[in-house]
């Protein structure tokens, strides 16, 4: 599905927010807006697994050191 809604595609670099628009360019710098609407799902993903996985021992990690940071104090 394609939002209405779309981003300046440069305001990282040329506004201090995100900048939305429905027109095709950005109303305060006239560069290109793009799609603002995330990718879709994809239950057939092959990399999915992987990545939960990482985002899981990453979770972990940072729970443990927290922890471990708790006990130290």
């Amino acid at each position: 599905m394609k939002s209405d809604i779309r981003v300046c595609s440069a305001w990282r670099g040329r506004h201090d927010r995100p900048v939305y628009s429905l027109s095709q360019t950005c109303p305060e710098c006239g560069a290109p807006t793009e799609n603002s609407a995330p990718a879709p799902y994809n239950p057939d993903d092959t990399y999915g697994e992987y990545r939960r996985a990482r985002k899981r021992r990453a979770v972990e990690e940072s729970q443990a050191t927290h922890d471990s940071q708790a006990t130290e104090e």
